[in-house]
């Protein structure tokens, strides 16, 4: 039958800016779309001002968003307003720029047609477990997004524009 990834996409794809009005794009994924990439796609939209545009999806898409992770994040001051889960397909990846993967599944395997830099994030999945966990991830994924956002740019204050290899 296939995973929920492998289906063709019923919903529109999640609009990005158009290279006229270019910005660093990165795509989070993980499993279902639900905890971590929420959390790191919310991360990107704080840390960067607004700076860096950014998206998740799932490679099983959930459907929602897990309740500890929105109460985690509200603990920061960081709304997931406006966030939903979503398949791999609700991505334009072609105006994507840095892809992270948190799957533990082989990032060329599930988005082929990307060209832009592919990274592997090792982050622990919370779904299901308790709230010291949604936490700790919380707080790994803030970190992980700090020094994405430096490295990008080469300067501590975070990028402005692409083009990243």
């Amino acid at each position: 039958m296939g995973t929920v990834a492998d289906r063709p996409h019923t919903q529109p794809q999640i609009p990005l800016r158009s290279d006229k009005q270019a910005r660093l794009r990165i795509a989070y994924v993980c499993l279902g779309n639900s905890c971590r990439s929420q959390m790191a796609e919310a991360w990107t939209r704080h840390l960067s001002g607004g700076r860096v545009e950014a998206v998740s999806a799932g490679v099983e898409p959930l459907g929602f968003v897990a309740l500890e992770t929105i109460q985690v994040m509200e603990e920061k001051q960081i709304s997931l307003a406006g966030q939903r889960s979503k398949g791999l397909h609700a991505i334009d990846w072609k105006l994507v720029n840095v892809l992270v993967n948190m799957s533990h599944r082989p990032t060329a395997a599930l988005v082929p047609e990307f060209e832009g830099r592919r990274l592997e994030w090792d982050v622990p999945d919370p779904y299901g477990d308790d709230l010291a966990t949604y936490r700790q991830v919380r707080d790994l994924l803030e970190e992980q997004v700090k020094k994405l956002i430096a490295d990008l740019k080469g300067a501590p204050d975070g990028p402005a524009a692409p083009p990243v290899a």
